[in-house]
């Protein structure tokens, strides 16, 4: 198995719930939403593995939730609330447990792979429920195929610019944009930043907004490799043995 980035999602969706747990190389979360068919009616965040001390303050953020219409848009969570007050990855896994719940109690798997470039070329792969779903070649941050993406980088993929698409599709290109935008920092020692505020990213997520980056300590050891070993959410292995510092 190529070395490289990995990012699973399970989703369960069931009669007033949904339930989302996400687990990659920095991060292992799991996102509870509640509704009463109609719309959201509470969320909240159970952070397992996390890189900064106020990543589980975030949990309580998607409280603002409360209200959102159920739908199959992926982007109807990011006109309903700011993305940018809440934790990312806590804040895109409540948008797959709304837009699961919205098909119905069913469940879901995502899992991406993007792969470490070499010589600047990279692969960026997803799977839905171990069909593939999508696929970007990459030449040094551009997708080069499909020809229809051709061109473009994954940051080009704006919410503001997905609405002409399909919704499933639109989920895709989200879950898999973020896969590539993830993938670069396994190549940073994160570590050496001793809290959020030193890495300069002011205002860009919950933890990064001015007022408490000082104070979002780094865990270090926190990341794992999933390269050589089964991967996130593997079956084989339990919530504890998945559990970091």
């Amino acid at each position: 198995m190529s070395p490289g980035y990995r990012r699973a999602i399970q989703i369960v969706a069931e009669p007033g719930r949904a339930v989302v747990e996400i687990e990659d190389d920095f991060h292992h979360f799991v996102v509870t939403v509640a509704h009463d068919g109609r719309a959201v009616t509470a969320a909240s965040g159970l952070a397992v593995r996390y890189p900064w001390s106020s990543c589980p303050l975030a949990g309580s953020a998607l409280g603002a939730l409360a209200g959102l219409p159920l739908s199959t848009d992926p982007l109807a969570i990011y006109r309903f609330s700011d993305p940018l007050q809440q934790c990312t990855h806590m804040f895109e896994m409540a948008g797959l447990a709304v837009t699961q719940a919205a098909r119905g109690s069913s469940t879901r798997r995502y899992d991406a792979v993007v792969v470490d470039p070499q010589n600047g070329a990279q692969l960026a792969e997803l799977q839905c429920d171990g069909e593939p779903r999508l696929t970007w070649r990459l030449q040094d941050g551009v997708i080069v195929e499909p020809a229809a993406c051709a061109g473009r980088r994954p940051d080009d993929f704006r919410t503001r610019n997905l609405g002409d698409l399909a919704h499933e599709t639109a989920e895709a290109v989200l879950i898999l944009r973020r896969a590539v935008w993830l993938a670069a920092a396994r190549a940073m020692d994160v570590d050496r930043f001793p809290t959020a505020a030193a890495m300069g990213r002011t205002g860009v997520c919950f933890t990064y907004q001015p007022h408490r980056a000082a104070g979002a300590l780094r865990r270090p050891g926190s990341e794992r490799d999933f390269s050589n070993e089964p991967g996130p959410l593997a079956p084989a292995h339990d919530l504890q043995e998945r559990t970091g510092p």
